[in-house]
């Protein structure tokens, strides 16, 4: 079908991008078999993850989600570690064997992506724009999970689960 105002050649790149856009949306899933053998360098993955948060369309271009890369070692840590010991203060004993099974599962994945929320952006944007105040915090929600699966669907073009 063509675009209303495009070339024909143009409507046909865009029908590709379609087409592998809902290729990315269907071969995204959570993979539970993690491994550390990519095909991308370090550097390339941080792109790919920046590029997806970065371009992520927000209200007001408020650009408020945030992540925190960690690989290799650091990943490793992270589950090992900071993970294990501030979830074993707060899991009953009886259920925290599960959990361990978990984190070391987590372990085996070559990195980690925290995401989080600018909460200062948010309060800067309601200051500056009171009649919108009460809505900045759901609209920054709302521009989180777009980054969220952004991300999920840059990396399930590379060929990385998530």
């Amino acid at each position: 079908m063509p675009i209303l105002g495009h070339s024909p050649e143009t409507s046909d790149k865009l029908d590709q991008t379609k087409l592998n856009y809902r290729h990315n949306q269907t071969k995204r899933r959570s993979i539970y078999a993690l491994g550390k053998d990519l095909e991308l360098s370090n550097q390339e993955l941080i792109e790919t993850i920046q590029g997806a948060v970065l371009n992520t369309p927000t209200a007001f271009n408020s650009q408020t989600s945030r992540v925190v890369i960690l690989l290799d070692e650091e990943s490793d840590a992270f589950w090992n570690e900071i993970a294990y010991s501030e979830l074993e203060k707060v899991t009953p004993a009886e259920a925290f064997e599960a959990t361990k099974e978990r984190l070391a599962g987590f372990a085996q994945a070559k990195g980690t992506i925290l995401f989080y929320e600018d909460q200062d952006v948010v309060k800067g944007l309601q200051e500056q724009f009171p009649l919108y105040a009460e809505n900045f915090p759901i609209w920054s929600e709302q521009g989180h999970g777009i980054a969220l699966y952004a991300t999920w669907l840059a990396l399930a073009e590379k060929n990385i689960g998530m």
